[in-house]
């Protein structure tokens, strides 16, 4: 679909944002490299069919735009070492925590999915555990 449909369907038809934080969470989404335009349509960057999203899903937009966050850190490290591109790294890991019975953290998921992929991340380690018991 193209921008304006994406938009419109973030905030009237799924009524997740409003106008204004929509089109703004479709330019973060391309900047991210979640999404990218071809032909004046906006493709995702990541196989969809990989994607399972619960019946009671709704975004947190706070964690959408919290860059440096250790979730996207932890993803910054995985695409370095492994070469993936970044929407499929995140889509891989959302669908790690869906199989895991959605009852960890993105940010231990994340951790997970690294050392299973054979990624050093115990510097991060710590950080998580101090985020995990502050919230």
């Amino acid at each position: 679909m193209d921008r304006k449909e994406l938009t419109y369907t973030l905030s009237f038809d799924l009524k997740f944002f409003s106008h204004e934080t929509s089109k703004k969470i479709v330019d973060h989404a391309e900047k991210k490299g979640l999404v990218h335009e071809v032909d004046g349509t906006l493709q995702p960057s990541f196989d969809v069919d990989e994607i399972e999203i619960e019946p009671d899903f709704k975004p947190d937009v706070n964690r959408i735009f919290s860059d440096g966050s250790i979730f996207e850190r932890i993803v910054d490290r995985i695409v370095e070492e492994t070469g993936k591109d970044r929407g499929s790294v995140i889509a891989e890991i959302n669908q790690k925590q869906l199989h895991l019975g959605n009852i960890m953290d993105i940010e231990i998921v994340a951790l997970i999915y690294a050392i299973e992929n054979g990624i050093d991340v115990r510097d991060f380690i710590d950080e998580v555990e101090r985020e995990m018991l502050g919230r």
